[in-house]
């Protein structure tokens, strides 16, 4: 068949106005062509560095919440719950990140044109609960349990939504108080059924007056963010940009490299600075830690130098010795209430990521009685829903059928949501006023009486 020249430029003509329209589509969709991931797609996902909990997980660190809350109470912390967000005026006052914090957090404008931003901490919101209320009796002691938001580049176990559980106490200037919250930390972790961990310990005064000698007070404020970037950059970079600043690389780490116990650390540096406030906070600590019982979990080290500008005196840092990563960290800011506006109060404390002992911890014996109530045919469902209920209002939790579904499938959906028992209702057994209790592990059954099966389970 002979093929004209007009119906080539018509053939070619159509395929000019099909690549138009795929043009006109794409530019009006804004879509990037170098991505293979559609922008619906993308909108579909999670935002960057949040995730979701599925119900496995959520159990997870549900129990390891109450757990944690129940050890705070213990030490006579009180609840406290704050905004998700607060004024960018609170979150960028002096002496915490500073301005530099809108580049650090999630900062937004309302419709009313005020600036906020999603809380970074947990410690800001409480120093503007203690300016707004300064009748609360003290000292003041707090426990808060959320989410907090950091714009963070995300890498593994940091989120840029993670949560905190937190505590602090706030009217005492004493290194006991420090203390105590250390050893509530220590009784978490041990609750949580860890055993190799322990709490790195410093004091920005010390280090301060040491600085002092040497530099003037830009250049001691310049060191102290540095040498906080060691465990990310490691001491090899570290070296190089205190160099850069004009700084003795060789002298300040030498310094804070000596190695030894608590008290050959407490020793040596006794030797050249004698008159230091910070190394007599610090031989308190070590003194109040033996008495609260965790002297083992306590170890100086002269690398820590935690980044926020408002800790004044003692530093902390939770670590997780298998996995050498941080769950955790505090001290004490003594200036920070002060600083934005409420009453000159001293206070300590320290804060645990859940996002990040959650993830070590392997599973909880779980000692909750727990059954899933099984019908052999529709018309025995209300009798389960019955006996299921009659379990419930005893504590044991209860589930049923809500899908009409055979016995088998029954018997699938069960074993995939992990229940160790099954309640089996049939004819036969009503008949005996019994129903089969069913070991989902061995697969074995026993005949149970009803009014015995809360005794069984």
């Amino acid at each position: 068949m002979k093929v004209s020249r007009q119906d080539n430029y018509l053939c070619f003509y159509r395929l000019f106005l099909y690549w138009l329209k795929w043009v006109d589509y794409f530019i009006n969709k804004r879509r990037d062509l170098s991505t293979p991931i559609s922008k619906k797609y993308n909108m579909l996902q999670t935002p960057k560095g949040t995730r979701d909990l599925l119900p496995e997980e959520m159990e997870k660190l549900q129990k390891t919440i109450d757990i944690i809350r129940r050890i705070f109470e213990r030490y006579g912390f009180l609840q406290l719950e704050t905004p998700a967000f607060e004024s960018f005026d609170l979150l960028s006052a002096k002496g915490g990140l500073g301005e530099s914090v809108k580049d650090e957090i999630y900062y937004f404008k309302d419709k009313a044109e005020r600036e906020l931003g999603l809380r970074f901490d947990l410690t800001m919101p409480l120093a503007r609960v203690i300016m707004n209320n300064p009748n609360l009796p003290k000292p003041f002691k707090r426990y808060q349990i959320g989410k907090v938001w950091r714009y963070d580049n995300p890498q593994a176990l940091r989120w840029r939504e993670f949560w905190q559980a937190d505590i602090d106490i706030v009217g005492s200037s004493s290194t006991m108080a420090d203390v105590e919250c250390l050893a509530a930390v220590v009784d978490c972790l041990k609750a949580l059924d860890f055993k190799d961990f322990f709490i790195r310990i410093n004091n920005r005064k010390l280090w301060q007056k040491i600085f002092e000698s040497l530099y003037d007070k830009e250049k001691v404020i310049e060191t102290f963010r540095i040498l906080d970037k060691m465990d990310k950059i490691g001491e090899e970079d570290v070296k190089k940009e205190l160099d850069s600043k004009g700084l003795n690389s060789k002298k300040i780490l030498e310094m804070i490299n000596k190695k030894g116990s608590n008290e050959e650390k407490i020793k040596d540096i006794k030797k050249d600075y004698k008159e230091n406030e910070g190394i007599k906070e610090l031989e308190e600590i070590l003194r109040y830690a033996k008495l609260f019982g965790i002297e083992d979990k306590i170890k100086i080290d002269w690398k820590l130098f935690r980044g926020l500008e408002y800790y004044t005196g003692s530093v902390f840092e939770v670590m997780i010795e298998e996995a050498k990563v941080s769950c955790g960290g505090g001290g004490r800011y003594d200036s920070l209430i002060k600083t934005i506006g409420g009453p000159d109060l001293p206070a300590t404390g320290i804060s645990l990521g859940l996002d990040r002992i959650v993830s070590f911890i392997k599973d909880f014996k779980n000692s909750e009685k727990r059954v899933f109530v099984a019908s052999v045919s529709n018309s025995l469902r209300e009798r389960a829903l019955e006996i299921s209920q009659e379990l419930r209002r005893k504590g044991i939790v209860s589930d049923i059928d809500l899908m009409e579904r055979n016995i088998s499938k029954q018997l699938e959906y069960a074993d995939s949501l992990k229940y160790p028992n099954v309640v089996i209702v049939g004819p036969k057994e009503l008949e005996k006023d019994s129903v089969k209790l069913r070991d989902m592990k061995t697969g074995k059954e026993k005949l149970i009486k009803i009014k015995e099966l809360v005794k069984s389970i």
